[in-house]
């Protein structure tokens, strides 16, 4: 069964904990960490309100600015310094700007990340946006394998814990959706101003929607001029993306009639006019060739 969830900081002020509970929140996640590397400053507070007021807690969240695999390694050892034994799930944030399009150092800064929290002793999990998820994690989706807290907000009007979103937008990954952070317009009486509304699963097996399977391509891709045509799954990556940017449909109609999916692996004459039509539009050389620069538009755009 779901429950209700909210995610506070001390953007959120004095919280009034006992309130937030008899409004049918279930549980909490709490900031533990800024940018400086010190505790958030209502972080202790917050801890204490959930303990007197039976407000049980589903994690703690460091929102990450680390580039760096070095970086990440020590701002999780500054999480597990403030938590101090207190076992509790860690969240890692990843949605800043100065983490988007980079490739597999971010899979590699998450990783390392949860390795030191997990060896610890806690749990560990990532939380960010669905944009965010599907521009720069799912491409390397299978290079990880933590539960997620996903952001998707089918409305940005303020919302009670009562009047919750409809299940078809929940967000539809290639990982475990542990939590679906459905809106930053909470109104929750306890709290003044707005605040994160959460649907909180457990676990909800991955969704696997079109691309998840694709490896990122490792080779140059192109149509020979003698010879058979490239193809395999790395061409369905090339594929998905250009669907996705929209340089390509989604499907075709054969000369029977049938309807057929244009991700089929093989780098055709179709395939290649897309992909001439994303490098006119990104402004990059027109040569029909998916290498290293066609490859990084098409995935990080």
């Amino acid at each position: 069964m779901s429950k209700i969830v909210i995610d506070v900081s001390a953007y959120n002020g004095v919280v009034d904990w006992k309130k937030v509970k008899a409004a049918g929140v279930d549980a909490a996640i709490l900031k533990v960490i800024r940018k400086d590397l010190l505790p958030d400053k209502r972080f202790e507070a917050n801890w204490e309100g959930c303990e007197k007021a039976g407000m049980a807690l589903a994690g703690v969240y460091n929102y990450s600015y680390a580039t760096s695999v070095a970086k990440a390694i020590q701002d999780a050892q500054k999480v597990l310094d403030i938590l101090n034994g207190r076992k509790i799930k860690v969240w890692l944030d990843v949605e800043d700007a100065c983490l988007k399009g980079k490739g597999k150092t971010l899979i590699a800064i998450i990783n390392a990340y949860g390795e030191v929290i997990n060896a610890a002793g806690y749990e560990f999990g990532v939380y960010t946006g669905l944009s965010f998820y599907n521009s720069y994690i799912k491409p390397w989706a299978g290079y990880l394998k933590h539960g997620f807290w996903v952001a998707r907000y089918p409305s940005t009007t303020a919302k009670t814990v009562k009047q919750l979103p409809a299940v078809t937008k929940q967000p539809a990954i290639c990982h475990t959706l542990e939590g679906w952070q459905w809106s930053s317009a909470g109104i929750v009486p306890g709290i003044s101003g707005r605040v994160d509304l959460n649907i909180w699963y457990g676990k909800i097996p991955a969704k696997e929607p079109v691309g998840c399977q694709y490896p990122v391509p490792e080779r140059v891709i192109y149509i020979p001029k003698i010879g058979p045509k490239m193809s395999g799954n790395d061409i369905k990556w090339v594929q998905h993306h250009l669907i996705r940017l929209g340089f390509l449909p989604e499907y075709y109609t054969d000369s029977n009639g049938k309807k057929k999916s244009n991700i089929d692996g093989i780098y055709g004459t179709k395939t290649r006019n897309a992909v001439l039509a994303a490098q006119k539009h990104y402004g990059i050389r027109e040569d029909g060739v998916v290498g290293a620069a066609t490859r990084l538009v098409i995935q990080f755009n």
